[in-house]
């Protein structure tokens, strides 16, 4: 006895271009059948003509999971046909969590509204899964925890203090982390040397997992950042993914198509290495990452210490000006000052009657933690890297959870939209990519990646992560300025053979995972 028997549909599987004119039948978590239409005891037949049914969608690089304990956490994944998410990206993971980052997580937990009471990775894998997830769940072990559990001074790691992370990473692979992430633009891993990092990816190698990393620089030094991730990847042995491919700012459009040769004789080197690449040509981040690294040596709260010196602050003013900072593309997103959210860091400077480059340290001393959207990408370069055969399409969502009690500032329109309108405008109205290589860039391409078995394909023995299109109505709806907003145009979504979304209405069901090797 079948639970769902999928009939009309237009079938993407997830490897061939081609889609195939087959029924679809799910049994429990799996999908028990694929073939020709036939008689068959269902408890319910689904009759999908005019539908494209696909595998579910994995985004390799999404949020930091602190919020899958809130009510509706997946609703933004779900309606765009998302089933499996891998969190840990850039450095930072739920756990594991070390003594000197307690502090920090307890006022994250104040801040966001969640329930701190794990340290361990597993500990924390208990928990969700004790909860219940929306969808399957995968995740890395950020490399600035580990930093940030263990190490006394972020510029002076000793050879204990790497031991100590390594130990901590070993135990958290055993416990089912997919690898190591590194966030080597932010404080505190932009202090750790390639060898340390090396060192640290090689525990990773020894459990099969992979490296992934948010690069030293995806501006002037964008190739030398390459070439040091793919150095990672050759002395530790491990595959190396790069993160959310860019080349940002002005001076540095042009260079992706370059970046992509370095990656195609990396590979015929005998490196596996890849990229990740969201379709939208801004980026979403804290504004502290644009001044000198060495001014948060000592944390956040060091840097606001340094910022209200004079010396400090005209070296920060400095740097920005010789970067060449765009500070009419930098959006705010959270009101640092009051009725700044919205506005660019040039107009909130010229309301102060103050210098833009100044007015970015004004705004850090009053907000920190404040975070920008930066319209800083070339469309050609983002299109090459999309467009390149074994590009990965991710999200990178917003830090910090949509569903939290207490909202800080607004998401980028990724969030709830990368997906759709990957397909919208490149597979389907664009048409520069047949629609079954589109799916194979969301779906079998990554579960091959990340070694998820029984992902990613539409396969009898294969769980049962189906998403079925309406390709008349594929529409991405978020925008810059009102991002929550559900994308359209998927009619059904299923998770381990759970029915999920139908018809615009989200069941309150957690038939989601924690996948690992």
């Amino acid at each position: 006895m079948l639970d769902y028997l999928i009939t009309g549909a237009t079938v993407f599987n997830g490897i061939d271009v081609e889609p195939q004119a087959v029924a679809v039948g799910v049994q429990g978590e799996t999908i028990a059948y694929v073939g020709p239409a036939r008689e068959a005891a269902a408890r319910r037949e689904i009759e999908a003509s005019g539908l494209y049914l696909c595998p579910g969608f994995i985004d390799t690089h999404a949020s930091t999971g602190l919020g899958y304990r809130f009510p509706n956490a997946g609703d933004n994944k779900l309606f765009q046909g998302i089933t499996t998410e891998i969190i840990g990206n850039c450095g930072t993971s739920t756990g594991p969590v070390g003594e000197r980052l307690v502090p920090t997580m307890e006022r994250l937990a104040g801040q966001i509204g969640f329930t701190f009471d794990w340290r361990t990775l597993g500990e924390w894998i208990n928990r969700v899964e004790g909860y219940g997830l929306p969808f399957n769940v995968g995740t890395f072990v950020g490399h600035s925890t580990l930093r940030g559990g263990v190490c006394a001074d972020a510029q002076q790691v000793t050879r204990t203090e790497i031991d100590q992370m390594a130990t901590l990473l070993d135990q958290a692979m055993r416990d089912g982390a997919l690898g190591l992430s590194t966030g080597l633009v932010y404080a505190p891993g932009s202090f750790a040397t390639t060898e340390e990092i090396i060192d640290l990816a090689r525990v990773a190698a020894r459990y099969g997992g992979i490296y992934v990393s948010h690069i030293r620089d995806e501006r002037q030094d964008l190739e030398a950042s390459i070439d040091e991730a793919i150095d990672i990847g050759r002395a530790a042995g491990l595959p190396v993914l790069v993160s959310h491919l860019k080349a940002a700012e002005r001076p540095n459009w042009g260079k992706i198509p370059g970046v992509l040769e370095r990656l195609e004789k990396a590979r015929a080197g005998g490196v596996r290495v890849t990229i990740e690449v969201y379709p939208y040509t801004a980026t979403s981040t804290k504004l502290r990452t644009f001044i000198p690294k060495a001014t948060l040596s000592d944390g956040v709260a060091g840097m606001t210490e340094k910022l209200r010196t004079d010396a400090w602050r005209q070296q920060s003013v400095d740097w920005l000006r010789q970067r060449g900072t765009d500070f009419d593309a930098m959006v705010l997103i959270t009101d640092s000052v009051p009725g700044a959210a919205g506005k660019s860091i040039r107009q909130v400077a010229d309301e102060h009657a103050q210098d833009p480059a100044h007015m970015t340290v004004d705004l850090l001393l009053h907000d920190p933690d404040a975070w920008i959207i930066y319209h800083c990408i070339d469309e050609g370069d983002m299109d090459a890297a999309i467009l390149w055969n074994d590009s990965i399409i991710c999200s990178d969502s917003w830090s910090y959870p949509v569903n939290a009690p207490k909202q800080i500032g607004h998401p980028h329109p990724r969030t709830y939209g990368a997906f759709t309108r990957f397909l919208e405008r490149y597979a389907l109205d664009g048409g520069r990519l047949p629609f079954g290589h589109a799916v194979r860039k969301i779906t079998s391409y990554p579960a091959d990646w990340l070694n998820l078995p029984r992902r990613g394909r539409i396969a009898e023995g294969y769980f049962a992560d189906l998403v079925a299109l309406d390709p008349t109505r594929v529409r991405e709806k978020a925008t810059f300025t009102d991002p929550r907003q559900f994308s359209d145009g998927t009619a059904y979504v299923w998770v381990n053979g759970t029915l999920m979304l139908e018809d615009g209405q989200l069941a309150e069901a957690m038939p989601g995972r924690v996948v690992r090797f």
